[in-house]
């Protein structure tokens, strides 16, 4: 029988991301505060998203990272539910981390704006992590990494909306 593994600390956490670096992850601690990951406190000016299937709001808040483009805190009770960001420009590449991440726990389909991405929604819920990949090209459009969960609740209360709607 293997040993569960043990989350980072906050502080290696922070590291990891600023890195770039998600070979070896297994998700982010659970109660790590936004200061102490992004340098940016919980006050009024976060913004209210929904998450998942049920759309239960988080707090957001833009951080800046080199590496990343349009990248988000997510805030619950207090503590980062999901860090979740564009095009990452991974530490290793995405071949490499997806020989360390092996097959993922599930696919969705997902939409990239108004394109249809079938099965390029990689869940590894158990890592806290997940890859939103263009299926034809194998480019990664977005990464998000979180608390370790199980893929129910993944989509029930973290997925985050990709699909642009007309108004």
């Amino acid at each position: 029988m293997t040993q569960p593994q043990i989350p980072m600390a906050c502080d290696a956490a922070k590291h990891a991301i600023e890195a770039r670096r998600f070979i070896g992850w297994h998700g982010l601690p659970a109660g790590c505060a936004s200061d102490v990951l992004f340098g940016i406190r919980l006050d009024d000016t976060w913004g209210a998203m929904p998450l998942g299937s049920t759309f239960e709001k988080a707090r957001s808040h833009l951080v800046e990272l080199p590496g990343y483009g349009r990248a988000l805190a997510y805030v619950r009770d207090g503590a980062v539910a999901m860090f979740d960001a564009m095009a990452p420009q991974f530490d290793g590449g995405w071949p490499a981390l997806s020989t360390d991440l092996g097959a993922p726990e599930t696919t969705f389909d997902w939409i990239f704006g108004t394109v249809a991405m079938p099965a390029g929604e990689l869940v590894f819920a158990k890592r806290g992590l997940t890859i939103f990949l263009n299926p034809e090209s194998q480019a990664v459009a977005y990464i998000s990494v979180y608390v370790p969960t199980t893929v129910e609740e993944y989509a029930r209360r973290l997925r985050p909306p990709r699909e642009k709607r007309p108004r």
